[in-house]
C-alpha cells in the first residue's frame, strides 16, 4: 500500500500501556502507565463489575484510579473495587 501525496497524515493517537495479572485470582493486579504523566502504577482490584446507569441506559460503573504522581485520573477500570495503588518505575520506559 502506498501513501497518496494528497492525503494528510493523521497525528499519532495517544495510547496507554496496560498489563493484567492474576486475572483468575480473587485479587487481580494491573500494571499500567498514567494516561497523563506516564508514571508506572500497579493496582490491586477485586470484585465483579457493577452495573449502573449512564444517560438513562444500563452501563458498567468505571472505578477511577488516581495517579500518585500527578493526582489526575490515571485509568478507569470496570471492577468492583480497587484495593491498592502504588507508583512503580514504568516497565515500558527505556
Amino acid at each position: 500500500m502506498t501513501k497518496n501525496d494528497d492525503e494528510e497524515e493523521l497525528p499519532p493517537e495517544r495510547c496507554q500501556h496496560i498489563q493484567f495479572l492474576d486475572c483468575n485470582s480473587s485479587v487481580g493486579r494491573v500494571i499500567f502507565e498514567c494516561y497523563h504523566c506516564q508514571q508506572g502504577i500497579i493496582s490491586e482490584y477485586t470484585g465483579e463489575p457493577v452495573m449502573g446507569e449512564y444517560k438513562g441506559h444500563p452501563s458498567l460503573i468505571q472505578v477511577k484510579v488516581q495517579c500518585p504522581n500527578c493526582e489526575q485520573t490515571a485509568i478507569r477500570l470496570t471492577t468492583g473495587q480497587v484495593v491498592s495503588t502504588t507508583a512503580i518505575p514504568s516497565p515500558w520506559q527505556q
